[in-house]
């Protein structure tokens, strides 16, 4: 048999790469950072030009730009000019000059020291020490502020945590200003205690586990940019006793009502709750005379808000439209119309709207008592067209309808 092989010189093209980049470089590096460098030290050696890399590797202009300006930091290329599709870049030989690391060894020899107390079982290696060295003189960080950044960094992830972890707090700590020990300090303790915060919302649901970055994000802009405190918190946490899955989501739209109306302090939301229980309570006894045998539901508690609160209609009043409606066969919607008659007519008090009735001879059904409970006496609160519609109170001329 006869084989005829056919030579594709691209086939056997290949890229040198220097076994000091392998084996000091290669494993403190990213992935992305990875396939940039090699990509371009292909490129480098058959021709190409660098805007070929991100559509090659399917990654942004930035990321690519990053990726080189990591590279630029480890000493192996040299951003010329440029950004984009304009940038420049050049590849430096990758030996490592002994002497200039062993310079810049010296001149930190102070913060090897603090970090070689604080380090326990974990040593650093030469890389990882350049990277930290990165902080103080590109950042700008205190000495001691990289040092609490380390503790910081194997107090959460352990003896065994990555230089990569390690420099991505530094760059949001940078990213904030938060240079000195100082400040750098104050940001741990404050995301401890959002830590703290979100954990002792996910134990009162039962759920053992740690907050999510999502939570974390929430329970701050709740405590920081809404200035709700941790007691203003676990007071709005009584209002979802009743949902089946409790979770931030739904906890930040009850606080975000709350923000809304002007409660966010803790007094101001236990009047608030104060006057919920009160309308709850009035609308359970209107129901009861009223012979509903079904709880009231948020939408029958805002109607009762609404009388009570919009219209300045006593407790006794309302309760005295529940036992004339008691006789209908649809209660609620009849004691709403005669609520809104009265309104509408201007009689305000229990004694003139009994006065209306008794005028207009209604033989429906008024024999119970008109005693208040001492539990419905409230302070009445105005609304505006705008709260009674995020309330979702309809003014309409739509009739209710009871299921009892």
């Amino acid at each position: 048999m006869n084989t005829l092989l056919v030579k594709n010189s691209g086939l056997f093209a290949f890229t040198p790469v220097d076994n000091r980049f392998i084996s000091n470089l290669m494993r403190e590096a990213g992935e992305t950072e990875l396939k940039v460098y090699l990509y371009a030290l292909m490129l480098v050696h058959s021709g190409g030009d660098a805007s070929e890399i991100a559509p090659a590797l399917g990654l942004t202009e930035d990321e690519v730009q990053n990726a080189f300006r990591y590279w630029e930091k480890q000493g192996l290329v040299r951003l010329i000019s440029g950004e984009g599709e304009n940038l420049a870049v050049e590849f430096l030989p990758t030996a490592v000059d002994e002497n200039v690391v062993s310079a810049r060894n010296l001149r930190y020899s102070s913060l090897i020291k603090k970090l070689q107390s604080s380090l326990g079982t974990r040593n650093l290696t030469g890389s990882e020490l350049q990277r930290i060295y990165d902080w103080v003189e590109i950042f700008r960080f205190e000495e001691d502020a990289a040092v609490k950044i380390v503790e910081h960094c194997l107090a959460v992830k352990g003896a065994r945590v990555h230089i990569n972890y390690m420099d991505s707090v530094a760059k949001r700590l940078a990213a904030d200003d938060m240079l000195s020990a100082t400040a750098v300090s104050a940001s741990f303790e404050r995301e401890k205690e959002l830590s703290s915060g979100a954990a002792v919302i996910l134990k009162r649901w039962r759920l053992s586990r740690r907050p999510t970055e999502d939570e974390l994000a929430l329970y701050e802009k709740w405590t920081g940019e809404w200035g709700f405190s941790a007691e203003a918190i676990d007071i709005a946490l009584g209002e979802m006793t009743a949902v089946e899955r409790p979770n931030f989501k739904y906890l930040d739209a009850v606080l975000a009502s709350y923000r809304e109306s002007g409660s966010i302090t803790t007094d101001a939301l236990r009047e608030m709750q104060r006057r919920q229980d009160i309308i709850a309570e009035l609308a359970h006894q209107a129901f009861v005379r009223a012979g509903l045998k079904r709880k009231a539901s948020a939408s029958d508690r805002h109607q009762f808000d609404l009388w009570a609160n919009e219209y300045g209609m006593s407790a006794e009043m309302i309760l005295f439209a529940a036992d004339t409606a008691a006789s209908s066969a649809s209660p609620f919607a009849d004691m709403r119309r005669r609520i809104e008659d009265w309104h509408k007519r201007g009689i305000a008090s229990y004694q003139a709207a009994k006065n209306d009735h008794d005028a207009s001879g209604d033989t429906g059904k008024t024999s119970r008592s008109s005693k208040v409970s001492r539990s419905l006496n409230y302070r009445q609160q105005k609304y505006t067209a705008e709260q009674l519609k995020a309330l979702g109170v309809d003014l309409g001329e739509d009739v209710y309808s009871d299921e009892d």
